[in-house]
C-alpha cells in the first residue's frame, strides 16, 4: 500500500452521502416508513420506484416525490410472487440502465396468544416479510451482481433480537430478515454488493396501529421499555437509510442498524 492510498483526496468527503442520480426500488412503498424512506430518497435526486400491492398508495408516494422536485414512479408488486420480483428487478435494468439501492419495506403483523395463533396468519407474514424479502434479495441482487455494485437495505426490527409477547409470527419473520441480511452479505462480499439493514423500534406507522387494533399488549409492553415517551417516526429512518445507501457505508456489510433509542442497549 503507497502513501496516495493512505491519504484522502480533495473533496472526498462531500462525495460519501451522493446518490444523485442513482435508482432505488423501495418495496412496501405506498405507506409508512417505505414511503418515507422513498420521499427521502427522491428529496437527494434519487429516481425512486415505489413497489407496493396498494398501487393506489404507491402513486401517491411518487406524486409526492414529484411535487417535491424528485423523480419517481410507482409500480405494483406482490413481493410474494417470484415472477413479479423478478419482472420488476429486469424491467427497472431494462429501463434505467442500473438498480443501485433496493429497500424491503414491505410488511405486515398480526398480534394474538402464541396457542390461539392462526395458522392462516402465520403463514401470511412469513410469506410478506421474510419470504418477500428473500424473493426481492433474490432478483435485485443477481441485477447487482451482475453489474458489480448495489446496497440492498431489509427492514428489520428490534424483535429481530428481542421477543416481546403476542408477536410470535412476526418474530419469526424478522429474525429471518436478520439472518438472510448476514448470510446474502456474507456470500456477496466482494462482489460489489453490500446486505444490510434497519431495526426500527416501536413506530408510529400505519402496520403500527394497524396491528394495536388487535391487541395493545405488545406496544403496552414496549412502551414501558422505551427510553422516551413516543413511538418513532417514519421520517426518523430516512439518515440510516442513506448512510446504508451511499458510498459512506463502503466498509459495511451484514449489519443491522439499530434506529430504537437505545431500547437493545438498555
Amino acid at each position: 500500500m503507497s502513501t496516495d492510498d493512505l491519504a484522502v483526496p480533495p473533496g472526498y468527503a462531500t462525495k460519501l452521502f451522493d446518490l444523485s442520480g442513482r435508482v432505488a426500488v423501495v418495496t412496501g412503498g405506498g405507506s409508512g416508513l417505505g414511503a418515507a424512506m422513498a420521499v427521502g430518497f427522491g428529496q437527494i435526486g434519487v429516481h425512486v420506484i415505489a413497489a407496493d400491492v396498494n398501487v393506489a398508495g404507491a402513486e401517491a408516494t411518487a406524486a409526492t416525490i414529484r411535487a417535491q422536485g424528485g423523480s419517481a414512479a410507482a409500480v405494483k408488486l406482490d413481493v410474494t410472487r417470484r415472477d413479479e420480483c423478478f419482472g420488476l428487478a429486469a424491467a427497472t435494468k431494462r429501463e434505467r440502465g442500473a438498480v443501485d439501492i433496493l429497500v424491503n419495506s414491505a410488511g405486515s403483523a398480526f398480534r394474538c396468544a402464541a396457542e390461539d395463533f392462526p395458522e392462516e396468519k402465520f403463514d401470511a407474514i412469513i410469506a410478506l416479510n421474510l419470504k418477500g424479502s428473500y424473493l426481492c434479495c433474490q432478483a435485485f441482487g443477481q441485477v447487482m451482481l451482475a453489474q458489480g455494485k448495489g446496497s440492498i437495505i431489509n427492514v428489520a426490527s428490534i424483535g429481530s433480537f428481542i421477543a416481546y409477547p403476542w408477536a410470535s409470527a412476526y418474530l419469526a419473520s424478522k429474525g429471518g430478515v436478520l439472518q438472510i441480511t448476514r448470510a446474502l452479505a456474507l456470500e456477496w462480499r466482494g462482489r460489489g454488493v453490500r446486505v444490510n439493514g434497519i431495526a426500527p423500534t416501536l413506530m408510529d406507522s400505519p402496520l403500527a396501529r394497524a396491528a394495536a387494533q388487535s391487541a395493545s399488549i405488545t406496544s403496552d409492553f414496549i412502551k414501558a421499555r422505551m427510553l422516551r415517551p413516543r413511538p418513532g417516526l417514519p421520517r426518523e429512518l430516512i439518515g440510516a437509510a442513506i448512510f446504508l445507501a451511499s458510498d459512506a457505508s463502503e466498509l459495511v456489510t451484514g449489519h443491522v442498524v439499530a434506529c430504537d433509542d437505545g431500547y437493545l442497549a438498555a
